[in-house]
């Protein structure tokens, strides 16, 4: 069986390489590796998310932005290079993929970002809310895990915070619309791009 991207300690061999890319207007270099996900290029649908989604909002200084499932970076780089007045807070489990972030960080010359290895779907910020948060959740984790990343996420959002969420229709898109509806009581499709749908809810307290 081929390891999976969501595990935390990847033992596969390494296979560093730089990916040169265009998210949103903005040039980034990327290190990435083999037992991370999407290796060979920026995923389309994190590609996606974080064009709607800074298509859609102005992040205001002071604002709070927290990525659940981060990977090596691509989607929280972007927004700390838009938005440098944000506070930017990403979570990864995988510890390859943990690092390589850290890395790519400083290889696009952000380091507005609080990187934390935990678990996505558990993980206690102490009591610290945001304004927004985003995520590209782990579909081959399952739909329990994926369910459990939209029930985390309304924890940890302000009144009035939004959560962000990139699924294809095919992997259960339909399903988790339903789900964020019962978690926040309401949810809407933002956008719907080559079977991606770009799906969002607000925390009405």
């Amino acid at each position: 069986m081929n390891e999976q991207y969501f595990s935390n300690n990847p033992q596969s061999q390494h296979q560093e390489k730089q990916i040169d890319t265009v998210v949103n207007g903005f040039n980034l270099k990327l290190i990435t590796d083999s037992g991370v996900f999407s290796k060979d290029r920026v995923d389309y649908g994190s590609q996606r998310l974080v064009e709607t989604f800074m298509e859609e909002k102005q992040v205001l200084e002071g604002q709070k932005i927290l990525e659940l499932g981060s990977g090596y970076g691509p989607i929280v780089i972007t927004l700390a290079k838009a938005f440098p007045q944000a506070s930017i807070t990403a979570v990864e489990l995988n510890e390859r993929a943990y690092h390589l972030a850290q890395r790519n960080s400083s290889l696009n010359q952000v380091g507005t970002i609080q990187w934390l290895l935990d678990d996505a779907t558990s993980v206690d910020l102490n009591g610290e809310v945001f304004d927004y948060v985003l995520t590209n959740p782990p579909i081959r984790a399952g739909k329990q895990t994926v369910h459990q990343f939209i029930t985390h996420s309304y924890k940890q959002l302000k009144p009035g915070g939004s959560l962000w969420v990139v699924i294809q229709k095919k992997q259960g898109a339909p399903s988790l619309y339903k789900h964020m509806e019962e978690i926040f009581g309401n949810a809407e499709k933002v956008k719907q791009d080559k079977g991606y749908w770009i799906l969002t809810s607000e925390k009405i307290v």
